[in-house]
């Protein structure tokens, strides 16, 4: 039921129970009387960002239920009709699947090796296409999800409060509800985007209230616009207006006191703080830079409010005091620049190292002076953004091996140190550095490609099928192998093998952890860069020997190599000779 701002300022100020104000529209309205309140405004870009992903679920919630909650929110608040409605459903599905959740237990599948992970919303937006196209929706019908997608989803993610659903500090919502908090939203917003953003915190809020032991508390939801017409059950909206009901139906059957205001709450207690994730969380600093720790001021603690970093990239420094919104804006426009192509190209070089065994590339001379040109939380900042991006692209097939986040953290931590090593012009490099990674990070599917290449060279033609093959890297199970096998019958095993690429489900897995979910194109962008002056077909190899993984003489190193696999040796047809199609 709606209240005036009175009563509500009057209901919290006798029961004394924490409570946590919600206010997507913006701020000012409604007073509430606070000695010390915690604001969080998700569209301040000098704070640290705070996020609530709308895909990840609360601990231990049935993930079925969260994908239909979830599926409902999307349709409520934009006021979806057929055929997108459908999409989106299916598209949620298919997502949530792909990252490894099962329905029927509610996590991962039984013999999972790692934990499903959150979607991401690039995931969805593809799956959501993707599953228009499945349906048999007509060109006219697929063009209308199309544009859902393009004209709310990607404006909404991209915009002042994307943060807040993607890509900042997650946030712990059970800490939310055990103090004094109101969430504001600065940010330009149009209704439906409002009852969205709104909807995201009480979905969360709702499963977070399942197991929660803790005392009573209060949920204040301010309503302007089309919000208040999704929640005060209007006739103009009554799918929203019932799908939102219910929602708020669900917080009080778990204990919590629900106030809809018809105002915006905005607290103006004098010893309110304004902050970006938690208790006395100062601003980060202005845009100029002036003012922020880079330039002098002191770190400020992590806020309790936030349940770590928000790339398992992250550097120290992100670790002492979270990057503010404006610092990972930036970062993000820094790690899409053209002077930044080299720390891109042995990004990927590093990565492609991991997953094939090969050895670690050196930092490329010519990244150098721009690296140096950045401050040290810079350089962090942009470093983790661009391992997150390299590596992120490839974890759906890498989670079938081991945690993406985990490889993630030791690039980042590794990167780091050749950089500073760089950077030193520290030569030879630092002791502890790895000449390989190691066998571990190979997935199947690329130790299956490794030993065809042992055997089906690149650009080279000197081992026939009667000579004796070399010894196998990788104990790949279930192929036969004996003293003296001759190449013949290694390529006839491989061949047979269950990780042969004739198998679709192989060929996809290995092009995905080669070149990423967005293929190769970016990274002959950044060749291009890095070879200006030079013809397309020199240009890997020019970058292949500054990074130190190129060939001697004519010879093509190990990076040309592994680069050539999904054209050379994963797309052939399979029907004629394997080491023909692995030669050329």
């Amino acid at each position: 039921m709606a209240q005036d701002d009175a009563a509500v300022a009057g209901q919290l100020g006798s029961a004394g129970a924490p409570w946590l104000a919600i206010e997507m529209s913006g701020p000012g309205g409604l007073a509430l009387s606070a000695g010390d309140a915690l604001v969080i405004d998700i569209a301040d870009q000098h704070a640290a960002p705070v996020a609530v992903n709308p895909f990840e679920p609360a601990a231990g919630y049935p993930i079925q239920a969260h994908a239909d909650r979830l599926a409902g929110l999307f349709e409520a608040a934009f006021g979806l009709a057929e055929p997108v409605v459908t999409a989106v459903k299916a598209g949620l599905a298919r997502t949530y699947a792909d990252c490894g959740w099962d329905v029927r237990t509610g996590t991962a599948p039984p013999g999972a090796v790692t934990a499903p992970a959150v979607p991401a919303f690039r995931q969805l937006r593809a799956a959501v296409i993707a599953a228009a196209a499945d349906l048999g929706y007509s060109p006219g019908m697929q063009a209308a999800v199309r544009g859902f997608v393009a004209t709310r989803l990607d404006a909404l993610w991209a915009g002042p409060t994307g943060r807040f659903l993607e890509g900042g500090h997650p946030a712990d919502v059970r800490s939310l509800l055990t103090g004094n908090v109101l969430v504001a939203n600065s940010g330009v917003a149009d209704d439906q985007a409002v009852s969205f953003l709104a909807g995201v915190l009480l979905v969360r809020i709702a499963e977070e209230l399942r197991d929660r032991e803790a005392g009573r508390c209060t949920v204040i939801v301010g309503t302007v616009g089309a919000l208040s017409e999704r929640l005060a059950q209007t006739p103009n909206h009554p799918a929203a207006a019932g799908w939102f009901g219910r929602l708020l139906a669900d917080i009080r059957s778990q204990g919590a006191d629900v106030v809809v205001t018809p105002g915006r709450p905005a607290i103006t207690s004098s010893g309110a703080e304004r902050a970006g994730g938690g208790p006395r969380l100062q601003r980060a600093g202005r845009p100029d830079g002036a003012g922020c720790p880079d330039a002098g001021a002191a770190d400020e603690p992590s806020p309790a409010v936030l349940l770590g970093r928000r790339s398992a990239a992250c550097g120290e420094r992100c670790g002492v005091r979270p990057c503010s919104g404006y610092e990972l804006h930036a970062a993000e426009l820094l790690a899409r620049d053209d002077g930044l192509a080299w720390l891109r190209l042995w990004v990927q070089a590093l990565v492609l190292a991991f997953l094939t065994g090969r050895p670690v590339p050196r930092v490329p001379a010519p990244l150098r002076p721009g690296w140096l040109a950045l401050s040290p939380r810079r350089r962090e900042c942009v470093l983790a953004t661009v391992i997150g991006e390299v590596v992120t692209s490839r974890a759906a097939v890498l989670r079938h091996s081991y945690e993406p986040r985990r490889l993630m953290a030791v690039l980042a931590t590794l990167a780091a140190r050749m950089l500073a090593a760089a950077t030193l012009d520290e030569v030879p490099p630092p002791a502890g550095l790895p000449f390989r990674a190691g066998h571990a990070w190979v997935i199947p599917q690329l130790r299956w490609l490794h030993e065809i290449e042992r055997v089906s060279p690149l650009a080279r033609d000197t081992i026939r099928l009667d000579d004796i093959a070399p010894p196998l890297d990788f104990g790949l199970t279930g192929l036969a192998d004996w003293p003296g096998i001759r190449v013949r019958d290694r390529l006839s095993g491989l061949r047979r093998h269950p990780l042969s690429t004739e198998s679709g489900r192989n060929r996809d897995a290995a092009t995905v952890a080669l070149l990423g979910d967005g293929g190769r194109a970016g990274f002959d962008a950044d060749l291009a860069i890095a070879g200006m002056g030079l013809s397309p077909l020199l240009r890997l190899r020019h970058a292949a020997r500054v990074m130190g993984a190129g060939g001697s003489g004519q010879e093509p190193g190990w990076l040309e190599a592994v680069l050539s696999w999904p054209d050379r040796i994963i797309r052939p047809a399979w029907n004629s000779d394997v080491r023909r199609t692995a030669t050329g």
